[in-house]
């Protein structure tokens, strides 16, 4: 399967930790923290799913943090901590699970993603315990999802996202069946999501804990070991497909803020930040080899009282489609490096030149015009609009 929207690369990355105050404030002989942080995320998708029957089965990708105590680089004051990259950063892939349900139209669900995350604080609890509390969360974890997915009827899927169309579209807000899909199943995984956000963010990994019976090793010591915060986010196939990592003009692309605070009552003392994205990107179109350019389209962007300018022209040259923004068009101009013209309805050609309209930024700005001639209204502006994907190529990698 070619890479695209339906089959693609993608980061999640939680990058850092930022500590407004040491958890250890009240001691007079140590302020500082010792943080440490397990990371789980799961990947639901058609690399590991596949459908038997009513059920999917198979086995959902993991990704573990390793470690426990001092796996985030150890005690800490306050300000930022850098989250390395085996504890916090997955590089996999997603791809949607074909179906096939009897008077259903839902033939596949897009992948989903959930990544969850807990805080702990070091105390005096042993590291053997601390890391059996960690294996017995991850199975836990495990249990949970498979628990979950032995009772995802899809017919019922299926059916539940139809209705979810219905649903939308009477409220006036329509959706696609794959997107009905995504919301319904992220719905069906509640359990794995309640997990890490119960109604009480202050205890949820305290109870998570306790569910563990972990009580007799996170509680032994007289300074225990505790839970600090907790983070869960489900990501859906279309919401990282929608994203990049770079496009011309955009060097930071456009990717999925990751931000949660994390909770430790009755004050808050960490966030936790990162991003995640699509290997995927916009980069500029070749430029044209030929010197002298027709333009045959034209981008705009409106000003006031219907006015428009010109922000990119584009052409054929030698059968291959070229775009530049005003900026760059103007800049060959200038130096003498490209010329561009325009044919008219009468079939003469007008050429376009660079006519300073002011400063920025200490630069001098240049705007597109043409040549005065007996065309009425402004050749560049009657041009038809340039295409999508005019000045840049999208590339899934």
């Amino acid at each position: 399967m070619a890479l695209g929207p339906d089959n693609f690369n993608l980061t999640i990355s939680l990058d850092s930790i930022f500590c407004f105050q040491g958890d250890d404030i009240d001691d007079v002989f140590d302020e500082e923290s010792e943080p440490y942080l397990w990371v789980i995320m799961i990947k639901l998708d058609g690399e590991g799913l596949f459908q038997s029957g009513n059920f999917l089965v198979g086995n959902p990708r993991f990704f573990f943090s390793p470690g426990s105590h001092g796996n985030i680089g150890g005690s800490i004051l306050r300000g930022t901590r850098r989250l390395p990259s085996h504890v916090g950063r997955w590089d996999t892939s997603i791809k949607p699970i074909p179906i096939s349900v009897a008077g259903q139209t839902l033939t596949s669900i897009p992948g989903t993603i959930l990544c969850c995350a807990v805080l702990m604080e070091e105390n005096l609890t042993p590291n053997s315990a601390v890391e059996a509390a960690h294996q017995s969360l991850i199975r836990l974890v495990q249990s949970t999802i498979d628990s979950t997915l032995a009772s995802l009827g899809l017919a019922g899927l299926a059916a539940d996202a139809v209705a979810e169309v219905a649903t939308q579209a009477a409220n006036g807000t329509p959706i696609t069946l794959a997107a009905a899909a995504s919301r319904v199943l992220q719905r069906r995984l509640k359990p794995i999501q309640d997990l890490f956000t119960l109604a009480a963010p202050a205890n949820t990994a305290v109870t998570i804990l306790k569910n563990l019976k972990l009580d007799g090793l996170i509680g032994s010591a007289i300074d225990a070991d505790k839970p600090m915060g907790v983070f869960f986010r489900a990501f859906s196939q279309a919401e990282l497909a929608d994203t990049f990592e770079s496009a011309f003009g955009l060097p930071h692309g456009m990717r999925i803020d990751i931000g949660a605070r994390m909770f430790n009552m009755p004050d808050w003392a960490y966030s936790l930040s990162g991003q995640a994205w699509a290997h995927h990107k916009f980069v500029r179109r070749d430029l044209p080899q030929s010197n002298r350019l027709q333009v045959s389209c034209s981008s705009k962007r409106a000003l006031g009282q219907g006015q428009k300018r010109i922000s990119g022209i584009g052409g054929v040259d030698n059968n291959n489609f070229w775009g530049m923004g005003r900026a760059e068009a103007a800049g060959f101009i200038q130096r003498g490096e490209k010329s561009f013209f325009v044919v008219s309805a009468d079939g003469h050609s007008v050429d376009v030149r660079a006519v300073q309209g002011g400063f920025q930024n200490g630069q001098p700005w240049f705007y597109l015009q043409t040549v005065a001639d007996a065309e009425k209204g402004n050749n560049l502006v009657n041009l038809p609009d340039c295409p999508a994907g005019a000045f840049t190529v999208e590339i899934w990698f």
